[in-house]
């Protein structure tokens, strides 16, 4: 069963539940996708990750890759693959990092491709995961993303026990303040591509997060609890999957802390670019205020910002009440 959440006027804001999965029928004609692929010293895995998407049951896919200076062997693996696949294309930039990399992949992607996805370098999809999320963005309008679940995977692609994927509903309240959107999973129409192409920051904490925010600010954002893809977790590191609680907490909040001044300056960003919402606009601003008091202590009762989990949200109150957010 499918459960769709609406937000004000025509923006909708939708997530599929885990028992809502659908068979595909017979092949129809369907538009086509370019995966926009990102890579740095990835030799050990992007083979792996390529041969994955070229079993991809979704019948159109390109795939653009920049490669941001690396040093060991992965463009030269890549330019092996373009020799082979004539829906690969490869070229290398110098070293800009992950965000600029791919927002650069974004002003040169395929201006006739309907539907635009991030991949990384070392992840594994399942063979149906551009048909998953190609199948959701056909049946909405405007501007339009799809993310979802992904399972967590140590290095040989072996499933952690605890996962970590939110349960509550996407939106924009949660989307000022925490990405439950992972790039990887990402697949966006061409609406949405546009306008985030002709609007794209110096610079942001995480380009996916951006992108979160520009959908559910715009029109439509579709979550699928459903995961199409192995999240590789080099060194099998389980983040908080056995610690105490207040090792959570204080784990949570030095996490946090390492980003201090980052959200202030990708939501003042954000301001620049996207103003047309009221009262979508005045939540940023809010937020903004909470740098000074009494900001810093109203923010603390504003229930239409929210994280994914009630921890979260009470660590990051105690933030905004040290002024350790912004």
């Amino acid at each position: 069963m499918n459960s769709d959440i609406c937000g004000n006027g025509n923006h909708n804001t939708k997530k599929v539940n885990k028992d809502g999965s659908q068979e595909d029928g017979p092949y129809r004609q369907r538009p086509k996708v370019q995966i926009l692929m990102s890579t740095y010293n990835g030799e050990e895995f992007v083979r792996e990750q390529l041969d994955s998407i070229l079993a991809q049951s979704y019948p159109d896919v390109d795939i653009l890759i920049r490669d941001d200076g690396s040093k060991d062997d992965t463009f030269v693996i890549l330019k092996e693959y373009e020799e082979r696949h004539s829906n690969i294309r490869a070229y290398q930039g110098e070293n800009i990092g992950v965000n600029k990399s791919f927002f650069e992949l974004l002003k040169k992607r395929n201006p006739n491709a309907a539907y635009i996805g991030f991949c990384d370098q070392d992840d594994y999809w399942l063979p149906e995961k551009i048909d998953r999320a190609a199948e959701q963005l056909e049946r909405l309008s405007g501007p339009a993303l799809y993310c979802g679940a992904k399972t967590l995977a140590d290095e040989n692609l072996e499933p952690f026990k605890n996962q970590q994927n939110p349960h509550r509903i996407p939106g924009f309240g949660n989307a000022v303040i925490e990405s439950i959107c992972s790039g990887c999973t990402l697949l966006m129409n061409r609406e949405l591509a546009d306008i985030i192409a002709d609007r794209l920051p110096e610079d942001v904490i995480h380009h996916d997060w951006w992108c979160y925010m520009a959908a559910s600010y715009l029109g439509s954002m579709y979550y699928d609890e459903n995961s199409y893809i192995y999240y590789r977790q080099h060194g099998g590191n389980e983040v908080g999957a056995s610690a105490s609680f207040w090792s959570q907490i204080k784990a949570k909040a030095r996490d946090l802390k390492k980003r201090h001044g980052d959200l202030k300056k990708q939501l003042s960003d954000f301001k620049r670019f996207y103003h047309t919402d009221p009262e979508k606009d005045a939540l940023v601003e809010e937020i903004l205020r909470a740098e000074k008091f009494p900001g810093r202590f109203t923010i603390l009762f504003h229930k239409k910002w929210y994280r994914q989990s009630r921890l979260d949200n009470w660590v990051v109150r105690g933030l905004f009440l040290f002024n350790r957010m912004l």
